[in-house]
């Protein structure tokens, strides 16, 4: 494995501490010796780091190592317990918070139904979840910091929401508000950026430096991750494949054009086109039970998606060329099948032998990977490297 390199610049003390602690909570356990190793950094400086954050109560040390004739070496871990993070899932009015550890586990969590029309209801309504799942510590233990997803545009620098459009709300200034209520640093993103940077942490993109999340559910989205880090890009739409076009004359989508790969294979749109043949479906829930149900019309209408779906994946590959793609999503909870079309179309149809080799990988799905991704945010604001 290459070795990471600390930065020369004014923020060096705090870029190494980052790079430890991020270090430490990949490869744990770990002893300092093979974190200086990795690192570049000499050994004084590492014991140095190594005490802080054993003084913060952020890393211990065991007798783990393996010995060879002397005294163990001593390792490192992350301590998780009673070191939490706040997370909450607002892509809908039925929101959804979770206190997670550093490890990305649930330890308390709590719904709320948010309703609103203004700014400032929305901004009141996720505060008062915050308040809540507060609460539930007990003022046991240490909160790092509070992180939102929302579906929309999103400026994650300032926090501010430019635009939700299951809210019809713009320019929410969430991040100024919340931290003005409390004690915490708050984190605002996209829901699909939300999802990548969980698995970018706990799941199947930790130490993968490039990889392409794509989200297929309701609606469809995407999130790049290059070197490790987050793409955003100049007007923070960056990976947005719901919205690339694939048939100029096809279905009205929610962003004004026509044909977008959401308005041809996410779940509203079969669920639209399913209501032609059966009015009787007219929800989500419906045609997600008709699947279950193994529906002749209803797996046929997933496996349509799942030729666009495998289309918006290929042209990923072409023009991003990742090193993984990991699809998360209702769409391949209940439909699986779409993944074996994925990869078949990409095994079959990219543009060069090695590109038809690209790493094509479903991720787990649960109500509350929305909210565990949301809380993911502030915990990468411990772990990574600036």
């Amino acid at each position: 494995m290459a070795k990471e390199t600390p930065r020369n610049s004014k923020w060096m003390r705090s870029y190494n501490r980052a790079l430890v602690l991020r270090l430490i909570r990949m490869h744990q356990p770990i002893s300092r010796v093979e974190l200086a190793q990795r690192t570049n950094l000499t050994k004084p400086t590492v014991s140095n780091i190594v005490s802080e954050l054993i003084a913060e109560q952020l890393v211990t040390e065991r007798e783990l190592g393996i010995s060879n004739g002397g005294r163990k070496p001593i390792m490192l871990e992350l301590v998780a317990t009673e070191q939490y993070v706040i997370g909450i899932d607002a892509t809908s009015h039925q929101f959804i918070g979770v206190v997670a550890d550093l490890s990305g586990n649930t330890i308390h969590e709590s719904e709320a139904v948010g309703r609103f029309e203004t700014n400032e209801e929305l901004i009141e309504a996720i505060g008062r979840l915050c308040e809540t799942l507060i609460a539930q510590t007990q003022g046991r233990g240490t909160i790092h910091g509070i992180g939102i997803s929302v579906h929309g545009m999103v400026n994650p620098e300032t926090g501010v929401i430019l635009f939700a459009p299951r809210f019809h709300l713009h320019d929410v200034e969430l991040k100024i508000q919340l931290e003005a209520r409390f004690d915490y640093p708050v984190f605002i993103e996209n829901d699909v950026r939300a999802l990548a940077s969980f698995e970018l942490l706990f799941g199947e993109g930790v130490g993968v430096e490039q990889f392409f999340y794509l989200y297929a559910g309701e609606g469809i989205g995407g999130a790049y991750v290059l070197d490790g880090q987050l793409v955003d890009g100049q007007h923070h739409i960056t990976g947005e494949v719901g919205h690339m076009r694939l048939d100029l004359d096809g279905p009205i989508c929610s962003c004004g054009n026509r044909g977008c790969l959401e308005a041809l294979a996410g779940e509203k749109a079969l669920l639209r086109d399913y209501a032609v043949v059966d009015p009787q479906v007219s929800t989500l829930a419906d045609l997600r039970k008709r699947l279950n149900e193994r529906d002749e019309q209803a797996v046929r209408t997933y496996e349509r998606a799942g030729e666009y779906i495998g289309i918006g994946v290929l042209n990923t590959i072409h023009l991003l060329n990742p090193r993984r793609i990991l699809l998360g999503g209702p769409m391949f909870e209940l439909a699986p099948t779409i993944v074996d079309q994925i990869k078949e179309r990409v095994e079959h149809t990219a543009l060069t032998a090695a590109s038809r080799e690209t790493d094509v990988k479903m991720v787990p799905w649960g109500e509350k990977q929305g909210a565990l991704s949301a809380a993911a945010l502030a915990t990468n604001s411990l772990f990574q490297t600036i």
